[in-house]
């Protein structure tokens, strides 16, 4: 997420419908999302982990949207970490207003639960190549590609983790998450409150269709009862499993024309270079 990453999105008429729906649903919980799209001065906004959820939540509906007008259908979905939440709505699974309503639940547990200082760093090596060297209180949180990863742990030595890994000349760098370790062991406190505040907006689960390619769950798994629902067990998961993208992606056909819908382009990298023959 970035400062006023909606302004300009906002100058399309399909956008800002579709960001006026999910602002809706948000006023009464005081949340304004057209503020956290377009406020272009307050820079403490991506310090509440639910203004960030809710943000790149947001614009991820509203650019499926202008997609859809423009006729763009998807044969295939994959998300990455609370990006698998812009895929329930791509696919049909939920509508707008409850995918919002997810963003924001995810965010008030997040919030209301006190959990050890966290942080995340993206790394320059894959997974199998970090996890020889990770101090035991650090996890490998998402599996991006053969030669990155993400890790997830206590702030202190992920920090110091961080530093030696530079002073190696390996990149790595902190990934702003409001102080919570996604993805790893220590958010697990956090699982009775989330199932029980993401079943208000998913009461029951919905199947998802083929097109979309689980990365909350391994592919031994991805026919069971977890893996084949939207669910507030799957988002659930979803929060405190490993990312598998890094396995998901290789099912993305060599040919595809594969678009990213985030406010920033993060995993284009990733699979531009996964798609390389």
């Amino acid at each position: 997420q970035w400062q006023a990453m909606g302004k300009d999105l906002m100058k399309f008429p399909i956008f800002a419908k579709a960001i006026a729906k999910c602002d809706a649903v948000l006023r009464d919980h005081d949340v304004d999302i057209v503020n956290i799209l377009t406020n272009e001065e307050d820079t403490t906004i991506f310090e509440n982990i639910l203004d960030s959820f809710v943000g790149i939540t947001t614009v991820q509906i509203g650019l499926v949207d202008m997609l859809h007008a423009m006729g763009i259908q998807p044969v295939g979905i994959i998300g990455h970490s609370h990006g698998e939440l812009a895929c329930a709505y791509a696919d049909g699974c939920l509508t707008a207003e409850q995918t919002i309503y997810v963003a924001f639940l995810r965010g008030k547990a997040s919030n209301a639960i006190e959990l050890e200082p966290g942080m995340m760093a993206a790394v320059g090596l894959g997974q199998h190549e970090v996890t020889p060297m990770l101090p035991a209180d650090i996890d490998v949180a998402c599996h991006n590609s053969s030669t990155s990863c993400t890790i997830s742990g206590p702030s202190e030595s992920v920090n110091s983790f961080v530093n030696l890994l530079t002073e190696q000349g390996t990149f790595a760098r902190a990934v702003n998450v409001s102080n919570i370790a996604y993805h790893s062991r220590y958010i697990v406190p956090l699982e009775p409150l989330h199932l029980k505040y993401l079943k208000q907006a998913i009461p029951e689960p919905k199947p998802r269709s083929s097109k979309w390619i689980s990365t909350s769950n391994q592919e031994q798994d991805w026919s069971s009862e977890l893996a084949k629902y939207v669910s507030a067990e799957y988002y659930t998961n979803n929060l405190l499993s490993k990312v598998y993208f890094e396995e998901g992606s290789r099912h993305i056909p060599k040919n595809a024309i594969v678009i990213e819908i985030s406010p920033h382009a993060l995993l284009a990298p990733i699979v531009r270079k996964s798609l390389d023959p």
